[in-house]
């Protein structure tokens, strides 16, 4: 206590200059001793947070040529005058997958046949022309087309060519509309590979902990001498889903 006593005495003595001086060190003093502490927690944060491994969720993502947004995919315009066949580049984009499957739904209004093969960039083949830039890019069909399977399909004997059945007209169709008034070829056909195609890039990287990759695809679309054109207009719908 006399120590305590003694230096508030000389406390009073002091001129306010130096009363100044001496409350300015004493608050940075004791600042200080209040960050150290703060500055040692974040630190420790940080440093577990860094070593801390974060377990993000799958991505996948259907994207056009050159992984550009998938809006550019454009199907459009095909002429059945030149030739039998028209190609179109898409690509699959994902994270932290394995194996994933590609989906494909139409309607069968034209007698189109679709066709996926993986495929690879290449100096000539299939052009996709980039919107970003107007320049072009060239992708290479790599081997047999991929394996998959008609989950809706039926013979329709009349127009000689595999229509969709109504196995998900209760799905399309919740408000009771009578199946046998809408149109056979505006009944969906559904396709999907199989076996699931496994998530894998040319240039991954195993040590990568993201796992990503990008596969690029062309859709090849042909048709025989039979079909005109007419005005004629079908839907094409393109998925991926993650396969577990």
């Amino acid at each position: 206590m006399k120590i305590i006593e003694t230096a508030i005495d000389k406390y009073k003595k002091l001129h306010i200059k130096d009363k100044i001086k001496l409350l300015v060190a004493f608050t940075l003093t004791l600042v200080v001793l209040i960050s150290v502490p703060t500055f040692a927690w974040f630190s420790q944060q940080k440093q577990i947070a860094t070593m801390a491994k974060v377990d993000s969720p799958a991505k996948l993502s259907l994207k056009a040529g050159a992984r550009e947004d998938i809006i550019n995919f454009k199907m459009a315009g095909i002429d059945v005058t030149k030739g039998n066949s028209k190609d179109f580049v898409f690509c699959v984009e994902g994270e932290d997958i394995s194996f994933y499957n590609i989906q494909l739904a139409h309607t069968t209004n034209i007698n189109f046949t679709y066709t996926i093969y993986q495929a690879k960039e290449a100096e000539t083949g299939v052009e996709y022309v980039r919107a970003s830039d107007s320049n072009p890019v060239y992708y290479q069909k790599a081997g047999k087309p991929l394996s998959g399977d008609f989950v809706n399909d039926k013979y329709d004997e009349k127009s000689g060519r595999n229509v969709g059945n109504t196995q998900y007209e209760d799905q399309s169709y919740k408000n009771g509309t009578n199946p046998d008034q809408r149109q056979k070829f505006a009944e969906p056909l559904y396709w999907q590979t199989d076996p699931a195609i496994e998530a894998n890039d040319d240039d991954y990287d195993a040590d990568d902990d993201e796992r990503s990759f990008i596969n690029y695809y062309v859709l090849e679309v042909t048709w025989g001498n039979d079909v005109k054109n007419d005005k004629e207009t079908d839907m094409v719908y393109l998925t991926a889903q993650v396969s577990k």
